[in-house]
Formats: structure tokens, sequence, C-alpha cells
């Protein structure tokens, strides 16, 4: 049987030397590792991104990050798996027991967990709801991986020091900041579906014009509308329709086949994972009717993509749809994007601000598989935030990434006071502490 997303490779994390100390000499990656080749504008000039800001070329800042995913949806040579799941695992990067890899990397699977700004900060218990859960997991190339290795990112010892110290030489003697990553650091968070391996099941479809943003949030167990994903077939006539369950109602809706969307295969490990986590289980157990089961698949329904080409970071958020050469998120998507990669939507932003939107408030850039499900302010937040901004209050010691809002920071955010450590922009950082 012919599946159109491969059977899913991350690879382990295996090694004789485990101090950064050592790890610092080892610049290269391991053997089954692979970056974004050549050909796919990465990294691109710093300043000639930030040109496209000034000069409001929104094309060519779309067209870049289209580039860049095209680059790292690439098949790996020699494998069935696509060049960004070489790459490293966030416990791997973060976990202070986890040895560096220096001899050729293995398969391994991540488990699934909730995405990070899913939970609530570190000691406070907050409820949850088990249909605003999606599976997650978040992977750093080699570049990002070696930053935070090499230079003890991973230990409270190395952020406390620079809190109290900051860096040697700083640009701005009171600023405190983490070493800032390379250039070429890319992060990617990843959000899944479950996909029974037997029988079409119901994925949530995000229809702006069918979700008007609501005070309470735009979670996917609300939308309106939904498809059919049928795993075992491809080449599914584009106007099948077929009868399928989801939140106790069932809809003749949209089939698509398995070369419409990336699949991977799930492993006992990572079912039992989701099955033993309470949401996650609840979440399986929702769109499934089942517990999840090895065998199954989990359909890419979105991620999250930042680079360090520039200062702030590009960010860019891609999220999958049926219709996806309709409307502005499709916009000089380049034929270097390719097969199932095709399918998927995108949205940017390079600054705070720009560019504005049409009615002069600051830009808008969100995915509605992660922040749709906030509650919307007119400040901010749900359907009218920006990851950016999000990502720029992060800090240490640990703060609520909330609140979430749109254009330059307060000056009354406790985020930005004197005395904390900036972490680059990165939640990780602090949260895997």
């Amino acid at each position: 049987m012919r599946h159109s997303g491969p059977v899913f490779c991350i690879f382990s994390c295996i090694a004789a030397l485990t101090n950064s100390a050592a790890f610092a000499q080892n610049a290269n990656p391991p053997p089954g590792y692979f970056d974004i080749p050549a050909g796919f504008d990465f990294p691109a000039q710093k300043a000639t991104l930030e040109g496209y800001i000034s000069s409001g070329n929104i094309s060519a800042e779309r067209l870049h990050i289209w580039n860049v995913f095209a680059g790292m949806t690439q098949a790996a040579p020699g494998g069935n798996f696509a060049i960004f799941e070489t790459w490293y695992s966030e416990p791997e990067t973060f976990d202070p027991g986890s040895v560096v890899a220096f001899v050729a990397r293995q398969p391994r699977l991540p488990r699934f967990q909730l995405p990070r700004q899913f939970l609530p900060p570190k000691g406070v218990v907050a409820a949850q709801v088990a249909g605003e859960s999606v599976l997650s997991f978040v992977l750093y190339n080699f570049a990002g991986y070696n930053h935070v290795r090499s230079n003890g990112l991973f230990k409270n010892s190395t952020l406390d020091n620079l809190l109290e110290n900051g860096l040697p030489n700083p640009t701005f003697p009171k600023d405190r900041d983490i070493p800032p990553f390379p250039q070429s650091a890319v992060s990617l968070k990843t959000v899944w579906w479950p996909i029974a391996k037997d029988r079409i099941t119901a994925m949530p479809i995000w229809d702006p014009d069918q979700n008007p943003p609501s005070a309470n949030g735009n979670p996917p167990n609300t939308w309106a509308r939904y498809v059919a994903v049928d795993p075992t077939r491809i080449n599914v006539p584009p106007d099948e329709f077929a009868d399928v369950r989801y939140q106790n109602q069932t809809k003749h809706v949209h089939v698509v086949g398995s070369d419409k969307i990336h699949l991977v295969q799930v492993t006992a490990d990572q079912a039992s994972g989701v099955n033993s986590d309470g949401l996650l289980s609840q979440m399986a157990q929702a769109a499934l009717g089942r517990p999840l089961q090895a065998g199954d698949f989990a359909a890419l329904v979105a991620t999250h993509m930042t680079t360090k080409e520039i200062d702030n970071w590009v960010w860019a958020t891609f999220w999958w749809h049926d219709r996806p050469d309709e409307g502005p998120f499709a916009s000089d998507r380049p034929g270097l994007v390719a097969g199932v990669w095709r399918n998927y939507l995108m949205a940017a932003s390079y600054d705070l601000n720009l560019p504005r939107e049409a009615d002069g408030s600051p830009h808008v850039a969100f995915n509605p598989w992660l922040e749709a499900r906030f509650p919307n302010g007119g400040h901010g937040g749900g359907v009218v935030s920006n990851c950016m901004n999000c990502h720029n209050r992060a800090s240490y010691p640990n703060i609520d990434f909330k609140p979430i809002y749109r254009g330059n920071p307060d000056p009354q955010d406790k985020a930005f006071d004197a005395g904390r450590l900036r972490t680059d922009f990165l939640w990780s950082i602090l949260n895997a502490q």
C-alpha cells in the first residue's frame, strides 16, 4: 500500500562523548541527518530580507518562505522520509541527561505532547478541554540543536549565570540575553491529527468565513466543516463525498486520500504515550471512537517554522486545507513546493507591526490549529494574534506566554522587566528547564 506521507523517521541521539565542551568541537552533523539543500534560498542574506520588510515586498517575503518550506520537505537522500524528519526532537535538544550525537542516527519516534501554549505556566493548575487538544512535537535542525548543546542552554545553571552576569562584551551592557542563535538555525513545531488505519476519519478544516471570531475562542472541535481522510486510497475523485461521524453528529463530507496529506504511521510507543495522557487520550478517542493504536496514522495538519535569518527570526505558519489554491494564504507558492506539500496554506511575519492590516492595526499571523482556540480581544489573541509578538515575550525565569497582543510591547508587560533574561524569542529554552 502506497502512502504519500512516509513512515515517520526521527533519529535517536547516541554518542560516546557527553560533555558540552567536547561537543563544541564537533560542529558537523552525524550521518543520517540532512539539512535544507542548496537551491532553496536558505539561509538568505539578512540584508535582502530586511529590504523586503522596509519596501513592503510581501510577495518576496512569502516566496522566500515557500522556498525554505520546499527545501525542508524534500525527500531525504536514501530514505523514505522528508529532510525535516531527520532533525532533532525537543527532548534530544534540551534534556540535561541526553547524550550528544556523533554517530549515525538510528530511527526513533518522539512521543506526542500537547503544544506548549496549551499548557499553564509551571506550578499552575488549569482546566483543559479534550476537544481543544492536538498531538504535537517540536524539532530543531542541527544548527539549532548544536547551539543549545554547545552553549549549555539546556541547563538552569547556564541561564542563571547569564541572568546574573550577562554575556561577555554585550552590545547593551544592561541587557541580559542568551547567545543569539546562528543564522542557519530552524525550529519547527508540528501539529498532528489521528487517522484510523482501517477506515475514513473525520478531520476539522478551518474556513475563516464559516468560523467568525468568538470571544471564547475557536478551537477545532467548534469548526463548522470537516473532511474525511481515507489513508488506504490514493487518487480519490475530487468530488467524492461520504458520511462520517464526529462530535456526535454525522455529516456528508469531502473525502481525501493519502496522496493529499502528509501521513506518518504511529508506533506502539507513540500510541502508548497518547493513551496514557489524559487529554491526548480523550482527544484520540473523540477523533477515532477508540484509543490510538499502533499502525494508525497521524496527519500533519499544521506546523510553525521559524528561521534565524534575521535578528528577530522569520516566522511562518502552515496548515493543511482541501482547497489549497484558494485565497491569500495560497499566494506566491512556487513550483518547488510539490506533492502533498502543495495542500498547505501559509501565513508569515517578519515584523511585529508590518505589513499593517486594512484597518491600520498591526499585522496578524496565526495558525488556526494553535492560536484560534484562544479568546479574541481588541489588542490581540486568537484569530487576531501574531506569533512573533507572542515569542517576543519569551524570557527567563519562566513566565506565562499570555497576554497575547499585536504590535509593539506593552511597556507595563512584566516579560520585559529589567533584570530578566531574554531567550532569543524561544519559549522552548525556559519551558524545558
